[in-house]
């Protein structure tokens, strides 16, 4: 049996695009997702504690069970802000060339988004208190279309993002803003 490797057809005017054309995010990312997460689940749990401790006021020896899955879900949700960041920050890439920007993303699921940027109506940059606490930034580039015809960059540092919002609108269509 004759055994070939089979190579995809390739053009010579077209850029051959690599996993290593794909820039990562900031890395500190990685905390700012952490003391996200942590925020969310501790509202989460500071909740549930109420109904808690009312249902150990009025039965007692419920109360232990009820303290232990409050704990058990405490340190379950610890452990997952502290796990999950790192692994969402390895899946998360940008590139941009001549016509297109290209974001990968996602763990469970993946999502590859291209956005021609001759499509590219405007561009906006945001930071919440957290994000301005990290240094950080998201970019956000608008197309024509529905509410969802956007796609955001998390995690820029600040810095980048406004050169790379300049970038964009610099080389991007005639619609740019």
């Amino acid at each position: 049996m004759i055994e070939e490797e089979i190579k995809p057809f390739e053009r010579a005017d077209e850029p051959q695009h690599q996993a290593t054309d794909f820039r990562p995010l900031d890395s500190r990312v990685v905390n700012l997702w952490r003391v996200s997460c942590l925020i969310g689940f501790g509202v989460l749990l500071l909740s549930l504690l109420i109904p808690v401790v009312a249902v150990g006021v009025a039965e007692p020896r419920a109360l232990v069970w009820l303290a232990s899955a409050w704990l058990a879900t405490a340190a379950a949700a610890v452990w997952f802000c502290l796990w999950y960041p790192p692994r969402l920050y390895r899946s998360w890439g940008y590139r941009i060339d001549a016509k297109v920007l290209e974001t990968r993303s996602g763990r469970l699921f993946q999502r590859a988004r291209l956005l021609p940027l001759s499509r590219l109506q405007h561009v906006d940059i945001e930071r919440g208190p957290l994000e301005r606490m990290f240094g950080l930034a998201a970019l956000i580039l608008h197309t024509a279309g529905t509410h969802s015809a956007n796609i955001r960059i998390p995690g820029l540092e600040a810095a980048e993002a406004m050169r790379l919002r300049d970038h964009l609108i610099e080389i991007g269509g005639d619609d740019a803003v």
